[in-house]
């Protein structure tokens, strides 16, 4: 069971399904240095459609490049970055392409959920109208968190599936 520890609305505490705990919070400036460690042990690397970046210098602009174009929360336990969520808008549509990574040691906990929670919660507040992601669909994992989250198929092919959230 996966248990909030708080009852603020932008982040907060919350506990694993092994009842570790850990913050969802923002991403500030603060926090660059230990995301970069977690993409540094990231594993696959890349994990899907050359995400996250196998060199290090291309991996560092790809996510300056993530935090100045929008929205970024992160899951850290004890000063660790153990996830990373981001949306990319897309102005013309007032939608946002949707993007997570959890570190390859708490997968599995329902950290990733409780990332995708904050995310859509936080992209209904900003007004967005949508999100979308592209998931390939060897990843079930992936594929059945985004629909637990309410993503359905808006394609036909059979590897890598776009996936929309109306909101």
């Amino acid at each position: 069971m996966i248990d909030r520890m708080d009852g603020s609305k932008k982040g907060g505490t919350y506990c694993d399904r092994t009842g570790i705990s850990f913050d969802i919070v923002e991403c500030r400036e603060e926090y660059f240095p230990p995301l970069m460690d977690m993409y540094e042990t990231f594993y696959p690397r890349p994990a899907s459609q050359g995400l996250p970046p196998v060199n290090e210098e291309t991996c560092l602009l790809w996510v300056k490049t993530l935090i100045g174009q929008g929205l970024n929360v992160l899951a850290l336990r004890e000063g660790r970055v153990i996830g990373h969520a981001a949306l990319s808008p897309e102005s013309k549509r007032n939608e946002a392409e949707f993007v997570i990574f959890v570190h390859q040691d708490v997968r599995s906990k329902g950290i990733g959920s409780l990332i995708t929670e904050s995310i859509i919660r936080r992209a209904r507040e900003a007004g967005l109208a949508a999100l979308w992601l592209s998931v390939d669909m060897r990843n079930v994992r992936a594929v059945r968190l985004y629909r637990k989250h309410g993503f359905a198929y808006c394609d036909d092919d059979p590897s890598e599936r776009v996936m929309r959230l109306p909101l």
